[in-house]
């Protein structure tokens, strides 16, 4: 990992070039964010504004060149590229993880919110959308597939968009900590915490999702929520470092993530009252 972190910051044209071909494959776009974020970061605005210009003009040519149009590339800039360079420049601004984090969820929000302005009936427009899928099913299969497209899908492209601005995010700092302060992204990323405010807001719209049924609701709550699953892991690696755990215990954390991402949610809003490794891990070290 250092050795491509040294390789992209030492030639720029190696991180044009890297960002413009993971464009192409959408399974290593957050990589390309990683590399965006590292030289916005360590080189300033300027220069991860030219990376960024380069790197959309190598993309937009492949993408001629393969015939394709160019409406891949605008979203591209558009939804992935422009809002990495907003939050890596973010945090470069703030010098708050925390900060950078709110602002990768308060894109994936505007994007909902925007998709929610601009396609007020959801469900006839996911009716037209799917028609050709939804032929060869019976009714009941039909209803139960639009109910899962329209009360859900939004909420996961949202929160694919968040993904890749986080994995990019938090790559590229620890690619700068790497490279010039080692040993300080484990200790941003240990005291990651998030405004109670935040967490009482995540906590009022699952509750109403869990009254008025999934929707508009129910796909913000899921956006505003999700920063705290970071907060969870967070402090179990901030707790696990304070009383010397076993790395089983976090290799068991991301192996059976899939199946306690809600409670690990959960945790991380409490935590924002709690400060669970402030009461336990400082105890941990006192003993020690």
């Amino acid at each position: 990992m250092k050795g491509i972190a040294q390789f992209v910051m030492q030639y720029r044209l190696s991180a044009i070039l890297l960002i413009g071909v993971t464009g192409l494959l959408p399974i290593l776009v957050w990589f390309g964010n990683a590399i965006l974020s590292l030289v916005t970061l360590r080189r300033g605005p300027a220069e991860g504004a030219l990376i960024l210009g380069a790197a959309a003009l190598v993309y937009g040519l492949a993408e001629l060149v393969m015939g394709r149009q160019m409406v891949a590339a605008v979203g591209l800039l558009l939804l992935v590229w422009l809002p990495m360079y907003g939050v890596a420049l973010l945090l470069r601004v703030t010098i708050s993880l925390s900060l950078a984090l709110l602002g990768a969820t308060a894109f994936a929000a505007l994007m909902l919110l925007f998709w929610h302005l601009m396609v007020p009936d959801a469900h006839a427009f996911w009716q037209g959308f799917l028609a050709p899928l939804l032929e060869d099913m019976s009714q009941q299969q039909r209803e139960e597939t639009l109910d899962f497209v329209v009360n859900n899908l939004m909420a996961y492209v949202a929160l694919g968009l968040w993904a890749n601005l986080v994995m990019g995010l938090l790559l590229g700092r620890y690619w700068q900590a790497l490279l010039f302060n080692p040993g300080g992204f484990r200790q941003e990323f240990h005291a990651l915490r998030f405004d109670r405010r935040l967490a009482v807001v995540s906590m009022v719209m699952l509750l109403a999702a869990s009254v008025v049924g999934q929707g508009a609701v129910f796909q913000f709550g899921v956006i505003l929520s999700t920063p705290f699953v970071l907060q969870g892991v967070a402090m179990v690696h901030g707790l696990a470092t304070a009383r010397n755990w076993s790395r089983l215990w976090l290799v068991l954390l991301y192996v059976s993530m899939p199946f306690i991402y809600v409670p690990v949610a959960l945790i991380g809003i409490l935590d924002s009252f709690m400060d669970f490794r402030q009461r336990f891990g400082k105890r941990s070290a006192d003993t020690g």
